[in-house]
């Protein structure tokens, strides 16, 4: 089976967190909310791929304030092949920009911390916020 490593980044700018929502009939997780992250090549550091994928594909600058840990999930992939991916989470503080909608995505949107219990999250993204203490 194959691996995907992703960097994911739980982008925060004061108490809101930047979201994304998956469009409708988006595999695996149809019309959902979720973080944003990037595959990177072996050769390259996590950090910096992420920091430069949010700035082309977004249109935001961050600093990665925190690594903290990973997590795994096997599940189909959108071209319908089943695999592993490894999550690397990172703890990023917003720095400027305005967050453009990306490709794939229905909408960008700052969510209030103590208002994220109102979103249908995907489950890898609950249980980092779960970590954090941003959900029970």
């Amino acid at each position: 089976m194959q691996t995907k490593t992703l960097a994911i980044a739980v982008i925060k700018k004061g108490n809101q967190v930047l979201m994304r929502k998956k469009p409708e009939g988006s595999k695996p997780y149809k019309e959902t909310w979720y973080l944003f992250g990037c595959e990177f090549a072996p050769e390259d550091d996590q950090k910096e791929a992420l920091k430069k994928y949010l700035s082309n594909q977004i249109g935001i600058t961050v600093e990665v304030t925190q690594e903290f840990g990973s997590a795994e999930e096997t599940k189909e992939d959108y071209d319908g092949e089943t695999k592993q991916f490894v999550y690397l989470n990172m703890l990023c503080a917003y720095i400027s920009g305005e967050p453009r909608v990306p490709e794939g995505t229905e909408r960008v949107e700052w969510v209030e911390i103590e208002k994220l219990r109102e979103y249908d999250i995907v489950p890898p993204s609950v249980e980092l916020f779960k970590k954090l203490g941003y959900l029970k």
